[in-house]
Protein backbone atom coordinates (compact mmCIF):
# COMPACT_ATOMS: atom_id res chain seq x y z
CA UNK A 1 0.00 0.00 0.00
CA UNK A 2 2.78 2.16 0.52
CA UNK A 3 4.47 2.03 -2.55
CA UNK A 4 1.20 2.32 -4.48
CA UNK A 5 -0.20 6.07 -2.28
CA UNK A 6 3.61 7.05 -3.64
CA UNK A 7 3.75 5.67 -6.73
CA UNK A 8 0.84 7.80 -7.53
CA UNK A 9 1.68 11.23 -6.69
CA UNK A 10 5.27 11.51 -7.87
CA UNK A 11 6.48 8.16 -9.06
CA UNK A 12 9.47 5.46 -7.79
CA UNK A 13 11.10 9.01 -6.33
CA UNK A 14 8.33 8.93 -4.20
CA UNK A 15 8.40 5.60 -3.22
CA UNK A 16 12.01 5.74 -2.40
CA UNK A 17 11.62 8.83 -0.19
CA UNK A 18 8.39 7.52 1.77
CA UNK A 19 10.10 4.41 1.87
CA UNK A 20 12.54 5.92 4.31
CA UNK A 21 10.58 8.57 6.22
CA UNK A 22 8.32 5.57 7.55
CA UNK A 23 11.17 3.37 8.21
CA UNK A 24 12.55 5.91 10.20
CA UNK A 25 9.26 5.70 12.05
CA UNK A 26 8.98 2.02 11.92
CA UNK A 27 12.84 1.93 13.57
CA UNK A 28 14.29 0.45 10.27
CA UNK A 29 16.27 3.49 9.58
CA UNK A 30 18.12 5.53 12.32
CA UNK A 31 20.22 8.90 12.44
CA UNK A 32 23.75 8.18 11.88
CA UNK A 33 23.09 5.49 9.60
CA UNK A 34 24.60 4.96 6.66
CA UNK A 35 22.10 4.64 3.29
CA UNK A 36 23.49 2.60 0.44
CA UNK A 37 22.14 3.10 -2.98
CA UNK A 38 22.66 -0.95 -4.09
CA UNK A 39 20.53 -1.68 -0.98
CA UNK A 40 17.99 1.04 -1.57
CA UNK A 41 17.73 0.25 -5.16
CA UNK A 42 16.92 -3.53 -4.10
CA UNK A 43 15.11 -2.96 -1.26
CA UNK A 44 12.62 -0.81 -3.13
CA UNK A 45 13.15 -2.46 -6.54
CA UNK A 46 13.67 0.77 -8.38
CA UNK A 47 16.77 2.64 -10.52
CA UNK A 48 19.11 4.11 -8.99
CA UNK A 49 18.33 6.97 -10.86
CA UNK A 50 14.98 6.86 -8.07
CA UNK A 51 17.18 6.65 -5.49
CA UNK A 52 19.67 9.51 -5.98
CA UNK A 53 16.46 11.58 -6.82
CA UNK A 54 14.84 10.67 -3.52
CA UNK A 55 18.16 11.19 -1.67
CA UNK A 56 18.64 14.56 -3.05
CA UNK A 57 15.01 15.67 -1.64
CA UNK A 58 15.71 14.22 1.41
CA UNK A 59 19.06 16.41 1.72
CA UNK A 60 17.12 19.28 0.78
CA UNK A 61 14.79 19.18 3.60
CA UNK A 62 17.41 18.05 5.58
CA UNK A 63 16.95 15.06 6.46
CA UNK A 64 20.03 13.02 5.44
CA UNK A 65 23.71 14.70 4.81
CA UNK A 66 25.05 13.82 1.57
CA UNK A 67 28.61 13.08 1.92
CA UNK A 68 31.13 13.05 -0.86
CA UNK A 69 32.37 9.57 -2.48
CA UNK A 70 30.41 8.12 0.69
CA UNK A 71 27.35 6.98 1.01
CA UNK A 72 23.99 9.28 2.24
CA UNK A 73 23.91 9.15 5.94
CA UNK A 74 20.53 9.50 7.80
CA UNK A 75 21.21 13.27 9.96
CA UNK A 76 21.49 12.74 13.50
CA UNK A 77 20.90 16.10 15.16
CA UNK A 78 23.22 17.74 17.79
CA UNK A 79 22.16 18.99 20.77
CA UNK A 80 22.40 22.90 19.60
CA UNK A 81 20.49 21.69 16.15
CA UNK A 82 17.68 20.25 18.50
CA UNK A 83 17.40 23.61 20.37
CA UNK A 84 17.50 25.39 17.23
CA UNK A 85 14.89 23.45 15.61
CA UNK A 86 12.56 23.39 18.54
CA UNK A 87 12.99 27.34 19.31
CA UNK A 88 12.11 27.68 15.25
CA UNK A 89 8.81 25.33 15.73
CA UNK A 90 7.58 27.14 18.43
CA UNK A 91 7.15 30.33 16.56
CA UNK A 92 6.00 28.09 13.44
CA UNK A 93 3.11 26.40 15.24
CA UNK A 94 2.65 28.79 17.16
CA UNK A 95 1.83 31.61 14.03
CA UNK A 96 -0.03 28.56 12.59
CA UNK A 97 -2.33 28.09 15.13
CA UNK A 98 -3.19 31.51 15.55
CA UNK A 99 -3.92 32.05 11.50
CA UNK A 100 -6.04 28.73 11.92
CA UNK A 101 -7.87 30.42 14.82
CA UNK A 102 -8.59 33.16 12.53
CA UNK A 103 -10.05 31.04 9.77
CA UNK A 104 -11.76 28.73 11.19
CA UNK A 105 -15.43 29.49 10.48
CA UNK A 106 -14.36 30.21 6.80
CA UNK A 107 -15.86 27.47 4.30
CA UNK A 108 -15.01 23.94 5.49
CA UNK A 109 -12.48 24.51 8.03
CA UNK A 110 -14.26 23.80 11.40
CA UNK A 111 -14.95 20.04 9.99
CA UNK A 112 -11.45 19.67 8.49
CA UNK A 113 -9.55 20.50 11.93
CA UNK A 114 -12.30 18.16 13.98
CA UNK A 115 -11.80 15.23 11.82
CA UNK A 116 -7.93 15.60 11.61
CA UNK A 117 -8.39 16.14 15.75
CA UNK A 118 -10.74 13.43 16.19
CA UNK A 119 -8.01 11.00 14.17
CA UNK A 120 -5.49 12.50 16.72
CA UNK A 121 -7.56 11.64 19.60
CA UNK A 122 -8.31 7.94 18.93
CA UNK A 123 -6.73 5.46 21.44
CA UNK A 124 -6.15 2.99 18.72
CA UNK A 125 -4.27 5.43 16.26
CA UNK A 126 -2.29 6.42 19.87
CA UNK A 127 -1.14 2.65 20.09
CA UNK A 128 0.56 2.53 17.10
CA UNK A 129 3.59 4.78 16.63
CA UNK A 130 3.78 4.87 13.10
CA UNK A 131 -0.25 5.52 12.60
CA UNK A 132 0.21 8.59 15.75
CA UNK A 133 2.71 10.13 13.58
CA UNK A 134 0.64 10.31 10.58
CA UNK A 135 -2.70 11.77 12.42
CA UNK A 136 0.13 14.28 14.21
CA UNK A 137 1.47 15.08 10.93
CA UNK A 138 -2.37 15.25 9.31
CA UNK A 139 -3.32 17.57 12.02
CA UNK A 140 -0.35 20.25 12.23
CA UNK A 141 -0.50 20.11 7.90
CA UNK A 142 -4.86 20.54 8.48
CA UNK A 143 -3.85 23.56 10.46
CA UNK A 144 -1.45 25.12 8.37
CA UNK A 145 -3.68 24.88 5.41
CA UNK A 146 -6.65 26.23 7.28
CA UNK A 147 -4.79 29.18 7.78
CA UNK A 148 -3.48 29.59 4.10
CA UNK A 149 -0.57 31.30 4.24
CA UNK A 150 1.65 29.79 1.20
CA UNK A 151 5.01 30.80 2.92
CA UNK A 152 4.12 29.28 6.02
CA UNK A 153 2.97 26.16 4.28
CA UNK A 154 6.25 26.33 2.14
CA UNK A 155 8.63 26.11 5.01
CA UNK A 156 6.95 23.31 7.53
CA UNK A 157 8.21 20.53 5.32
CA UNK A 158 11.47 21.61 5.71
CA UNK A 159 11.47 21.99 9.60
CA UNK A 160 13.12 18.55 9.88
CA UNK A 161 10.39 17.41 12.67
CA UNK A 162 10.67 13.70 11.60
CA UNK A 163 14.05 13.33 12.44
CA UNK A 164 13.31 15.14 16.12
CA UNK A 165 10.52 12.48 16.57
CA UNK A 166 12.40 9.67 15.78
CA UNK A 167 15.85 10.70 16.84
CA UNK A 168 14.66 10.79 20.93
CA UNK A 169 11.89 7.89 20.47
CA UNK A 170 14.03 5.73 22.88
CA UNK A 171 13.53 8.41 25.84
CA UNK A 172 11.09 9.71 27.50
CA UNK A 173 10.36 13.30 26.78
CA UNK A 174 6.75 14.60 27.67
CA UNK A 175 4.37 12.32 29.17
CA UNK A 176 1.41 10.75 27.11
CA UNK A 177 -1.31 11.99 28.58
CA UNK A 178 0.72 15.67 29.21
CA UNK A 179 1.03 15.72 25.19
CA UNK A 180 -3.00 14.99 24.46
CA UNK A 181 -4.26 17.36 27.11
CA UNK A 182 -1.71 19.73 24.79
CA UNK A 183 -3.23 18.66 21.36
CA UNK A 184 -6.98 19.30 22.89
CA UNK A 185 -5.92 22.90 23.96
CA UNK A 186 -4.70 23.88 20.65
CA UNK A 187 -7.82 22.40 19.25
CA UNK A 188 -9.90 23.64 21.62
CA UNK A 189 -8.75 27.15 20.99
CA UNK A 190 -9.01 26.67 17.42
CA UNK A 191 -11.98 25.54 17.72
CA UNK A 192 -13.39 28.66 19.56
CA UNK A 193 -12.03 31.16 17.02
CA UNK A 194 -9.16 32.32 20.17
CA UNK A 195 -6.61 33.65 18.45
CA UNK A 196 -4.00 33.89 20.52
CA UNK A 197 -5.17 31.13 22.81
CA UNK A 198 -4.40 28.71 20.39
CA UNK A 199 -0.94 30.45 19.16
CA UNK A 200 -0.18 30.52 23.43
CA UNK A 201 -1.27 26.67 23.34
CA UNK A 202 0.92 25.81 20.56
CA UNK A 203 3.95 27.55 21.79
CA UNK A 204 3.77 25.82 25.14
CA UNK A 205 3.41 22.24 23.34
CA UNK A 206 6.53 22.82 21.81
CA UNK A 207 8.23 24.50 24.47
CA UNK A 208 7.04 21.73 27.06
CA UNK A 209 8.80 19.31 24.03
CA UNK A 210 12.25 21.39 23.97
CA UNK A 211 12.87 21.64 27.65
CA UNK A 212 12.34 18.17 27.71
CA UNK A 213 14.67 17.58 24.82
CA UNK A 214 17.20 19.69 26.38
CA UNK A 215 17.23 17.65 29.53
CA UNK A 216 18.43 14.02 27.53
CA UNK A 217 21.34 12.65 27.64
CA UNK A 218 24.24 13.35 25.72
CA UNK A 219 24.12 10.15 24.03
CA UNK A 220 20.80 11.08 22.62
CA UNK A 221 22.44 13.67 20.55
CA UNK A 222 24.55 13.56 17.06
CA UNK A 223 28.27 15.29 16.78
Amino acid sequence: MLKQTAAKTDGSPGVVYRGIVDGLYRGRYVPGQRLVEADLTRDFEVGRGSVREALSRLAAEGLVTMNLHRSATIRSLSRSEARDLTALLEVLNGFAARLAAERVEDGNNRKLIADAYATLADPEVQRDFLRFARARNTFYKTMVAIGANHELARLMPRTNVDLLRVQFRAYTTVDDDLRMEDYRAIYDAIAEGAARKAESAAKTHIRRLGDAIDKLPDAAFGG
